[in-house]
């Protein structure tokens, strides 16, 4: 899709009126060289923002620059003749489009100025969703699935968006419902999921054979017409691999604090796990390439999931902020949410079963813990003893507990834990945070939370706020 936009807004003036760079009033005229200049402004009509670091490619003159932080790019020293300018943006190749002016002349001693701008939503989505299904909104999402490391695009990858939708009345009370749109990517890897409602949060993910990215966490706004777009890293190679020649770094800021010391950050669905230093900063090497999740948790801080995109050509930077955690009273619709979201991750028919303990959220809010021992004192055949690193839960049931071992494993919001160090689950989640608990005995552990080797383990499945949002 080429396009050729121009707009007119407010922060298109002020940058435009730099952009000219008119001389002074009085000030002598600059001397007369017979060359010209393109000047301009390049805008993200999309985001309401100036499109910043674009490349600006003028054909012609086989010249090129970057936009500065208000959008703005200046050529100088042309030969006078017909140019045409184009524009080029990470944004842009996620939405499948360029932005190109038409043809133009410019004179000797003469200054052009090009306005360039990415369409709005609605453009955008009248463009891309015209054979799509428009029923239950007007927003949509937009992108490209790649290799992490080719770089090309991925054909025949599944797309799917999923979210829930609540329905709250008199007559039917809290109703909620799952919903899941799917498309698959074309010959260049672009998908496009139409016909979404706005005012929503979700999870995107893309599938090919064997191989599937995470779950990327994205939002819609309460505007009429909302358009996402995001480009998904999806690795050829099977989704269980948990290793690869992947680097990340990043920082985990403290919301109050001056560094973020301690903070434990993971990625999701591996064994990638550590803390981070005096500086707040972190490193993990060995990752998986393509689409996943970032985890930062600090004790007394709400945790915090950023999706990131991994690839063994260049490492990925990432800064994460985490704000201080509030206890809020839960209004009746936050309750029915978070009932309708342990439904959602099986919560509710496994507890249907019998085969282990659940704690339920209106049992821990009787509770009301502090810390994640607090609750799993209530567990039968759990025992939680003091040590060097502070409080350890073990098990006093099954046969590793005849031997004083009494192994433990833990899934938090559906993941494995990776413990850095004997009894750290107190350490980063706090016990305010945990909205269910389920507990299972050795063999009457559900099969996806029965890991290699720990099969005659207790397990313990804590749910929070992060991953039952309310």
């Amino acid at each position: 899709m080429r396009l050729a936009a121009v707009a007119a807004a407010p922060f298109f003036l002020a940058a435009l009126a730099q952009a000219q760079n008119t001389p002074a009033q009085g000030a002598a005229p600059p001397a007369r060289t017979g060359k010209a200049a393109i000047t301009g402004v390049a805008t993200d009509s999309l985001h309401g923002d100036y499109l910043v670091g674009a490349e600006v490619v003028v054909e012609g003159a086989r010249v090129s620059v970057l936009t500065d932080s208000f959008g703005r790019f200046r050529i100088d020293s042309l030969a006078p003749g017909t140019y045409q300018v184009g524009v080029f943006h990470p944004l842009l190749d996620t939405l499948g489009m360029s932005l190109a002016t038409q043809r133009f002349h410019v004179g000797p001693d003469s200054v052009s100025i090009v306005l360039l701008s990415v369409p709005s939503a609605a453009t955008i989505i009248s463009r891309s969703c015209t054979l799509r299904p428009r029923s239950q909104g007007s927003s949509a999402v937009i992108g490209q699935v790649i290799d992490p490391e080719t770089l090309q695009p991925v054909k025949g990858a599944d797309v799917s968006i999923a979210w829930t939708e609540f329905e709250v009345s008199k007559e039917i009370g809290v109703r909620q419902s799952p919903r899941v749109v799917r498309d698959s990517t074309d010959e260049q890897g672009r998908y496009r999921l139409c016909g979404l409602p706005n005012s929503m949060e979700a999870s995107l993910q893309a599938k090919r054979g064997n191989s599937l990215t995470a779950q990327v966490p994205i939002a819609l706004g309460d505007a009429p017409v909302e358009l996402f777009a995001r480009t998904l890293l999806l690795s050829p190679l099977d989704s269980g691999a948990k290793s690869g020649n992947a680097v990340l770094t990043g920082r985990v800021i403290l919301e109050g604090n001056a560094t973020g010391a301690g903070s434990r950050v993971e990625i999701l669905g591996t064994d990638a796990v550590t803390t981070t230093d005096e500086k707040g900063e972190f490193t993990l090497r060995n990752l998986p390439s393509g689409s996943q999740v970032l985890v930062a948790r600090h004790l007394g801080y709400a945790a915090d999931a950023v999706p990131v995109d991994l690839s063994s050509r260049v490492p990925k930077t990432v800064t994460v902020r985490l704000p201080k955690f509030v206890t809020v009273m839960d209004p009746v619709l936050v309750t029915a949410r978070r009932t309708a979201g342990l439904e959602r991750v099986g919560f509710a028919r496994r507890q249907k079963s019998g085969a282990g303990y659940y704690l339920s959220p209106e049992r821990l809010a009787s509770i009301r813990p502090h810390r994640v021992t607090d609750i799993l004192r209530q567990v039968p055949g759990l025992r939680v003893s003091y040590g060097p690193e502070g409080e350890t839960v073990s098990s006093s049931r099954g046969p590793t507990s005849l031997m004083g071992g009494g192994c433990v494993q833990y899934y938090v919001d559906d993941m494995r834990w990776q413990s850095a160090m004997p009894g750290d689950v107190n350490s980063f989640v706090s016990g305010n945070e945990i909205v269910a608990v389920e507990v299972y005995q050795g063999s009457a552990t559900p099969a996806q939370y029965s890991a290699a080797g720990m099969g005659n383990c207790t397990t313990i499945v804590l749910w929070t706020r992060m991953r039952i949002r309310d």
